[in-house]
């Protein structure tokens, strides 16, 4: 664990939603990530919708991964049983941070029953990097950012935070 900081941290977070659908003008959960990362101090680095099997959604996070610009990757849809996000991250993580999984299944019991087990939401450290893969609904994303993410990018967050893993470029 990473203990945490005395001052806060402004992140570079790239977006991603993962959907056949969405386009920028109805993109609701994607504009929801990013307006809760704004309004907790973080900046956009990028920011894109696509789809696209397994191998062709690694390809592109890799390339965010890689981008020396950007400290979190938030990919957004594509977490369902059938779904392929969770494949195409699985050989870019280098530490899986099971703790966020068993968090969000607790949370969505809570909150939606039973239903919330079909959800494959994940996060894990990818070259130095965050990784978080959200549910594509509303509810679900905004649960996760409201009581996982946003408490972990904040890198004053106390005993510690997933934030404070993160090495200063």
């Amino acid at each position: 664990m990473s203990k945490a900081s005395d001052t806060a941290r402004s992140l570079r977070v790239a977006v991603l939603t993962y959907s056949n659908r969405r386009t920028r003008a109805d993109d609701s959960t994607g504009d929801l990530i990013r307006a809760q990362l704004l309004a907790a101090g973080h900046r956009i680095g990028a920011s894109a919708i696509r789809h696209g099997d397994a191998p062709l959604m690694r390809e592109f996070l890799h390339g965010w991964l890689a981008d020396p610009a950007i400290d979190v990757v938030i990919s957004n849809g594509g977490t369902g049983i059938t779904d392929c996000m969770p494949e195409a991250a699985a050989p870019l993580i280098g530490h899986d941070i099971p703790g966020f999984a068993a968090l969000f299944q607790v949370l969505s019991l809570q909150e939606i029953g039973s239903s919330g087990m079909l959800s494959r939401a994940s996060a894990g450290l990818a070259g130095g990097k965050l990784l978080f893969l959200l549910p594509g609904s509303e509810n679900g994303s905004r649960l996760a950012m409201q009581r996982l993410v946003i408490p972990q990018l904040d890198s004053t967050t106390r005993p510690c935070s997933l934030a404070g893993l993160l090495v200063d470029e």
